[in-house]
């Protein structure tokens, strides 16, 4: 009785008495809280690196797709070329460079450039490489070091027998102008598409030069007449340039011989990759797309 004098002397009259909390299981409780948070935050992140990396890899797979139907499409535009450059009157029907709209949509742009009018790196005359790599470096003495080095790149190697024969030229490919000592990755890029090793000439054709080569000889071209057009034979280089509505770009660029040899109308020497032409990008806006390429291959066929 004494107790329970002792403990109801401290209670408020009128107000229920309050059980002591549990400190410990409280402390548990929060403890659980802050983990269910860190695991669900946990778990949103992970989702979003999931979304979003699939997001990417969509992505990706889109781009790849796009770069593989330009490349074939450009495929397509110089087999387009071919068959014109091959047709009996085609200089009558098609005149090169050539803008229409492929089937899938693509626009292309098709020029054909002869290899005569082109820099051989096996047979042109010192004087005409030293003044190609001049106007191509803009600087005399590096043209000169860079003639140089291809005239002494070219010259055959030395027989063991001497009727072993005529020894082949050094260059088999444009390519390999990479070998040159002092030929920087921007000059070789620069200097592929005014190159040639299927020309067999000491000096370019000017009436075959390409406005690109006149414009960097300081070469006025001569007013004629009649407009040139496809060669009957010889090498010629296709260069397709293919733009599709996604924005995808591709270049393709076919070493042909319109004389293949063994019964074959035509021979493709070499498949290149080409750089992007800022120049040709203006002229196809302003000069619009074309009509489609199909329609252009009817007229020459016709």
């Amino acid at each position: 009785m004494a107790d329970r004098a002792r403990t109801n002397r401290f209670s408020v009259p009128g107000r229920p008495e309050c059980p002591a909390l549990p400190r410990r299981k409280a402390s548990q409780s929060g403890f659980a809280l802050v983990a269910v948070i860190w695991t669900l935050g946990l778990t949103t992140l992970l989702g979003m690196a999931v979304i979003v990396g699939a997001r990417y890899r969509t992505k990706t797979s889109s781009n790849y797709a796009s770069v593989a139907a330009a490349e074939m499409a450009a495929e397509s535009a110089v087999n387009l070329a071919i068959a014109t450059a091959l047709a009996p009157t085609p200089e009558q029907a098609v005149s090169f460079p050539l803008r229409c709209r492929l089937p899938g949509g693509e626009r292309a742009t098709i020029t054909v450039e002869e290899e005569t009018g082109k820099i051989d790196l096996n047979t042109a005359s010192p004087a005409a490489l030293t003044r190609f790599f001049t106007a191509l470096a803009g600087d005399q003495s590096k043209g000169s070091r860079i003639a140089a080095q291809i005239v002494e790149f070219r010259k055959p190697k030395a027989q063991g027998t001497p009727s072993a024969g005529p020894a082949e030229a050094r260059f088999t490919t444009v390519m390999q102008l990479d070998q040159i000592d002092g030929m920087s990755p921007l000059l070789f890029r620069t200097a592929l598409r005014h190159v040639t090793v299927r020309s067999g000439r000491p000096e370019l054709d000017m009436e075959a030069a390409s406005p690109a080569m006149l414009r960097l000889l300081n070469v006025v071209p001569k007013q004629v007449a009649a407009k040139r057009g496809l060669p009957t034979g010889g090498s010629i280089t296709i260069r397709a340039d293919i733009s599709a509505s996604d924005g995808t770009r591709f270049i393709r660029e076919a070493l042909v011989s319109l004389e293949g040899g063994n019964g074959r109308p035509f021979a493709i020497r070499e498949w290149r990759r080409g750089d992007i032409d800022s120049s040709s990008a203006r002229q196809e806006s302003a000069q619009g797309t074309g009509r489609a390429c199909l329609r252009v291959r009817d007229a020459a066929a016709s």
